[in-house]
């Protein structure tokens, strides 16, 4: 996981969690902040921007089957403007 600081991680890091989720990214007091990826145990991969844990900012949200979504996030939520593609949509 990145640089210990005061018993937490800060930077660069991956962890891997014991049912197969995977973060590849900056944290910040042991929590994902900054530029990362998410990659789930279920084949869905979050890349973008992370504030306190949760995707914050631009990000794109890939689903297994692969529609995407690409756009800005709010505490982990799609918000405002942003384009989503069905798998049969993308070219």
């Amino acid at each position: 996981m990145g640089e210990w600081k005061d018993n937490k991680t800060w930077g660069y890091g991956i962890h891997q969690w014991s049912n197969g989720d995977k973060y590849e990214g900056d944290w910040k007091a042991s929590v994902k902040h900054g530029q990362g990826t998410d990659t789930f145990a279920n084949q869905d991969v979050y890349n973008g921007l992370y504030q306190d844990g949760k995707p914050h900012g631009y990000g794109q949200y890939k689903w297994r089957e692969g529609s995407i979504f690409v756009g800005e996030f709010i505490n982990g939520m799609k918000h405002g403007k942003g384009k989503w593609m069905k798998d049969e949509q993308r070219p």
